[in-house]
């Protein structure tokens, strides 16, 4: 596929100074990247400071170098307060070091006193004592580090240090993942707050605890849905085993894949979550190069039907087809790299220390060679419009960026299929526009592409296919004009496109069906043009009296 030909309409994304070929941005060392240097000479030096204290052994040398640290983290603005809090974070070692460390000795050692028959000696004493010490220099080293630098910039630094890359992507999810979770708690309890809950002080009304037990229950129930749509893109993109290593297409795929021009066929597929029907006997087929729409209320199936076409599940009964070949278990993940998912949030597909990091990981995954993978990375975020963000860290990026990323990061895959969830979801009008233009481009270069929706007036303006579910069947499948019919939509339990809604109210037009704005204003024009002045009058008074109607 053609990325680079995306960055001529995704160029909109991004402002004039955003816009650098990728062979601009590969160019000297930009601030990111001394500010990267400058981060692993700091993380070299603390761990050289760190290492030296270990081999301290007289307290007064420790307590001497703790009072070092403690004055350059205050020189270097570091709240004491902020300081002290960190510090409580030793307190279980402390407590450990005290109690246990006094009481392991050797024979001809000075016992100081005696407790529940052991006895406490004063080299005992004095080992807890420096054990204790070396506790506290280590947290206010890596107090320090933590907080006069970006966590993910530490993970990276640590990454050209030599560092286990499996360690750092455990790492580097858990802590993307707490702030996933920290985001919420805030968000729910603003929600709480505004109806009313009041958590000030100590002691709280016997309410406003029962009430956040319960929020704690629901951040639970949220924290394990997100964590299985975590598990879901990191599977698609060929990660906790499921490695796409040696599914590279071989010249007999190649030349099936010709022969046949059928991009997907579903025949009677079902699927149940216990005893719950997710899928009724769906049946349909989408040829190459089509842009297809998934539409339906919510529980319709819609996300079920996306794990299945990506192999993540399979089906009770019936069969997937995707590019000529049956999918199975034993397929499966090699057909997943000629299918890409974008899902619903970025934020469940974002889940490495940094933007160039989260897009080489569905091609790593491929076994492609680290030339490979630099040049996929590169023109996936051309493509987008992301390649000056390339090092940032997801914490940085707004949502409309992040929902670029996740693109790319399938992009990078280079699939032949494309399937999109709800991508429209909490954009801006401006951002929503821009993807359009950029679906358009990614079909234009050839991709199939099918996107889950809600959105009517954008499926009808862009689609070419289009597939209707409802409690896991099949409504109806076929072109945009399914979406003018007003008793299917009614069944499928959702609206008329606004473009075609005027033209119900008027007479004799219930045939026109504008898809685009250009559309509606042709066939304004047409019907003014054709019934002279008194169409215009007619119109002009139908339209009065139904805006009185509305007044009343």
């Amino acid at each position: 596929m053609g990325n680079r030909h995306l960055a001529e309409t995704s160029s909109g994304l991004t402002t004039a100074s955003e816009r650098h070929t990728p062979d601009e941005l590969a160019t000297g060392p930009g601030p990111r990247a001394r500010r990267s240097s400058k981060t692993s000479a700091k993380l070299l030096g603390v761990l050289g400071i760190l290492a030296t204290v270990m081999f301290f052994r007289h307290p007064a040398a420790l307590m001497g170098a703790a009072g070092c640290f403690l004055f350059g983290m205050l020189w270097a603005g570091i709240p004491l307060r902020t300081i002290g809090k960190r510090l409580l974070l030793i307190v279980p070692f402390a407590l450990g070091a005290i109690v246990f460390v006094p009481f392991q000795h050797t024979a001809g050692e000075t016992a100081l006193f005696h407790l529940l028959g052991r006895a406490a000696t004063e080299e005992g004493m004095d080992r807890a004592l420096v054990l204790l010490l070396k506790i506290v220099c280590a947290n206010l080293l890596v107090t320090y580090l933590l907080l006069s630098t970006p966590i993910f910039e530490l993970i990276k630094s640590m990454r050209a240090l030599g560092v286990p890359a499996v360690l750092l992507e455990i790492v580097g999810l858990m802590l993307r993942y707490l702030q996933l979770l920290k985001e919420e708690v805030y968000g729910m309890l603003k929600a709480q707050q505004s109806r009313g809950l009041r958590l000030e002080g100590w002691l709280w009304k016997r309410s406003a605890y029962r009430r956040f037990g319960e929020l704690l229950g629901v951040l639970f129930l949220r924290a394990y849905s997100r964590s299985g749509r975590i598990y879901q893109s990191i599977a698609a993109r060929g990660g906790f085993g499921s490695g796409l290593e040696g599914g590279l297409p071989s010249v007999d795929d190649d030349r099936h894949k010709e022969e046949t021009s059928m991009a997907l066929q579903i025949k009677e597929v079902a699927y149940r979550y216990g005893q719950v029907e997710a899928l009724r006997g769906v049946t349909f087929r989408l040829e190459r190069g089509a842009k297809a729409v998934l539409m339906g209320p919510n529980g319709a199936g819609k996300s079920t039907l996306i794990s299945l076409l990506n192999g993540l599940e399979q089906p009770a009964s019936g069969g997937v087809t995707v590019l000529g070949e049956a999918m199975t278990r034993d397929n499966a993940i090699r057909l997943r790299r000629r299918i890409g998912v974008v899902y619903q949030d970025p934020d469940d597909q974002i889940f490495s220390s940094t933007v160039e990091e989260d897009v080489a990981f569905g091609p790593r995954n491929l076994g492609l060679s680290e030339q490979d993978v630099e040049e996929r990375v590169k023109e996936a975020l051309y493509a987008v419009g992301m390649s000056e963000y390339r090092r940032w860290s997801p914490f940085e990026l707004s949502y409309g960026q992040k929902r670029r990323v996740a693109i790319a990061g399938v992009l990078a895959m280079r699939p032949e299929i494309v399937i999109l969830d709800e991508p429209m979801a909490f954009l801006d009008p401006r951002s929503r526009d821009e993807l359009q233009r950029l679906l358009e481009q990614m079909h234009e270069d050839g991709y199939t592409l099918l996107v889950a929706t809600h959105d009517v007036d954008f499926a009808v303006e862009w689609a070419t296919d289009v597939l209707i579910l409802k409690d896991g069947r099949l409504l109806a499948s076929g072109t945009a004009d399914l979406l003018f019919d007003d008793r299917l939509l009614a069944r499928a339990d959702l609206h008329l496109p606004r473009l075609a809604r005027p033209f119900r109210l008027l007479q004799e037009t219930n045939h026109v069906r504008p898809r685009t704005v250009r559309d509606a204003a042709q066939a304004i024009w047409q019907l003014m043009a054709r019934g002279g002045e008194g169409t215009k009058g007619r119109l002009f008074k139908r339209m009065d009296g139904e805006s009185r109607q509305r007044e009343r």
